[in-house]
C-alpha cells in the first residue's frame, strides 16, 4: 500500500509526559516507515520578549534545547538508525507553532504528551493540548504513556451524525495500515429494543464493511443506562485492554474552530489510554483514494 503524508510530528519540552510520547512515536514511525519531526517552541513572555530577543538568555535557552535534543535523538539512534528524526526549535505560542508547522510539512499526524492543568485527570486539559486538538488539520493522539502495544485494539464510538463515515473511514485506514482490531462501541439513549434501533443496524452495517475488508471487528451496544455514554465506553476500553480510542472532537454542524464536543472532552481528558482525535478538516479525504480498492457494501464511502 502507498504511504501518504509520511512525517509525524512531535512537540517536546523535555518533560516526562512528551519524552515518553516521543518514545511512542518512533514506535508508530518503525510501524509505518515514517519519520520523526521534533520540535521544541520557545514561548517569551510579551514584557520580555525584547529583552530576549537580544540577549544572551535566549542563546543560552535555545543551546540548551539544541543539547537535549541531540540527547533524546542520540537514544532513538541506538534502537534504530533507518528512521529519519529532524529537530526544530521555534520562538512563539506552542500551539501555534505546532499547527503551523504541521501544515507546512504536512504530516501525517501529531502526537502530543498529556498535559493536564492540575493534579487530578478530572482537571482541565493543558491549554497547549486543548487548542491543537481543537484546530488540527491532521489526527491528534494524546499520548497517556500508558500502553506500549502501538494499537493493536482501537475503540470506535460511533453515534447517528454524518461524521460516523469519516470515523469509520479512519477505522478502517488504521486497521490496514497497523493491523489493528476495531471495537466499534455506541449505547442506546431512548427506550428502543436494541436489534430494532438505527445504531444497531449501522452497527452491524459498519463491522461488515471492515470485515469485508479483511479488518478484524467487534461491535458493542450497551443498554440504556443512567451511566454517561462516554464512561460506558471507558470501562470498556479498561475491559477489553484496548491501546487506543477513535474520536471525532466536534459535534456535526459545528466549524473545527468553535470548540470540542463534550462527549471527546471527556474521552481525551478522562481516558486512561490514547486517544485519537480527528477534526473535521482532519478527516476530509477521499477514503477510496487513499485506501485502494476498497469493499463498500452500504455505500459508506
Amino acid at each position: 500500500m502507498k504511504k501518504y503524508l509520511q512525517n509525524i510530528l512531535v512537540p517536546v519540552d523535555f518533560r516526562d509526559s512528551s519524552l515518553k510520547a516521543v518514545k511512542y512515536a518512533f514506535q508508530v514511525a518503525k510501524k509505518i516507515e515514517a519519520n520523526l519531526v521534533l520540535i521544541n517552541v520557545i514561548e517569551i513572555p510579551g514584557m520580555l520578549a525584547e529583552l530576549f530577543s537580544s540577549g544572551d538568555e535566549l542563546v543560552k535557552i535555545t543551546n540548551k534545547a539544541k543539547d537535549e535534543f541531540q540527547k533524546v535523538i542520540d537514544q532513538l539512534k541506538e534502537e534504530d538508525t533507518e528512521i529519519q528524526i529532524k529537530s526544530r526549535i521555534e520562538r512563539g505560542k506552542p500551539y501555534q507553532k505546532i499547527l503551523e508547522i504541521a501544515e507546512e510539512m504536512n504530516v501525517r499526524m501529531i502526537i502530543l504528551g498529556e498535559n493536564h492543568q492540575g493534579e487530578l485527570k478530572t482537571k482541565n486539559l493543558g491549554s497547549t493540548v486543548y487548542q491543537v486538538t481543537l484546530k488540527s488539520p491532521v489526527p491528534v493522539i494524546t499520548y497517556k504513556g500508558t500502553h506500549e502495544n502501538v494499537v493493536n485494539k482501537i475503540v470506535v464510538p460511533l453515534d447517528l451524525t454524518k461524521q460516523t463515515k469519516k470515523q469509520i473511514g479512519s477505522a478502517l485506514a488504521y486497521g490496514l495500515n497497523y493491523n489493528s482490531k476495531i471495537y466499534l462501541v455506541s449505547a442506546l439513549i431512548g427506550g428502543i429494543k436494541l436489534k430494532e434501533s438505527r445504531i444497531y443496524k449501522k452497527l452491524k452495517e459498519a463491522k461488515k464493511t471492515l470485515d469485508q475488508n479483511n479488518v478484524e471487528c467487534e461491535i458493542k451496544l450497551f443498554e440504556r443506562s443512567e451511566v454517561e455514554p462516554f464512561q460506558r465506553v471507558l470501562d470498556y476500553t479498561n475491559e477489553i485492554n484496548a491501546d487506543m480510542i477513535l474520536v471525532m472532537t466536534h459535534q456535526e454542524g459545528y466549524t473545527y474552530d468553535n470548540y470540542i464536543g463534550a462527549f471527546a472532552h471527556h474521552i481525551i481528558n478522562e481516558s486512561d489510554v490514547s486517544v485519537m482525535s480527528l477534526t473535521s478538516s482532519a478527516t476530509s479525504v477521499d477514503f477510496k483514494s487513499l485506501l485502494g480498492a476498497i469493499v463498500d457494501p452500504f455505500a459508506i464511502f
